[in-house]
């Protein structure tokens, strides 16, 4: 059996036994398998920016690849639609490029800091790299950051997420946050 991503346990140990748990990407995710087998009712919307419910549906969230993919104004949006979805003060938990990831800079440029591979699985998809400053004024507006860490996740995701294929020198950074009261 592969690991189950950090983040996912870390999430699982606040949270009590049936807690309203949304996953934000693929719905196979062996995260969000994870996580409904350790007792948390997950629901899982696989397109970030799209409307994630209610106010106050769910008391976690957890992403742990989505946030990776598309424009700044993507994640933004998508930012925006998890915290609206959130009870306050819930805990929100999520992985984000970093600028130190070996692949920044590679590929089709369609932003500053935006990329898409131009082979692989990812062929074509977008994925956004930001360095501390830039990942907080991102995730602060809806967000009240625990902690922030430059994660080396190579072994972390590797050939789970890449079909096969180990990454290489990749580098995320590890979000832990709460969804602010006046949101």
């Amino acid at each position: 059996m592969r690991p189950i991503h950090p983040l996912a346990l870390l999430l699982a140990a606040r949270l009590h036994p049936g807690a309203r748990v949304l996953y934000v990407g693929n719905e196979r995710s062996r995260t969000a398998g994870a996580l409904a087998e350790m007792g948390l009712a997950v629901e899982t919307k696989t397109d970030a920016g799209a409307p994630t419910g209610p106010g106050g549906t769910y008391d976690a969230a957890i992403s742990t690849h989505a946030l990776l993919h598309g424009t700044p104004d993507d994640i933004a949006a998508a930012l925006a639609g998890i915290a609206a979805a959130l009870s306050p003060r819930a805990p929100f938990h999520a992985t984000f490029g970093n600028r130190a990831d070996a692949r920044f800079g590679s590929g089709t440029a369609i932003g500053e800091a935006t990329f898409a591979p131009t082979s692989g699985d990812e062929a074509g998809v977008p994925h956004s790299f930001f360095d501390d400053a830039e990942l907080r004024a991102l995730v602060e507006p809806a967000f009240e950051i625990e902690s922030v860490a430059a994660q080396g996740v190579d072994d972390v995701a590797g050939t789970w997420a890449h079909g096969g294929r180990p990454l290489e020198g990749a580098v995320h950074w590890f979000v832990i946050a709460r969804r602010r009261d006046g949101q």
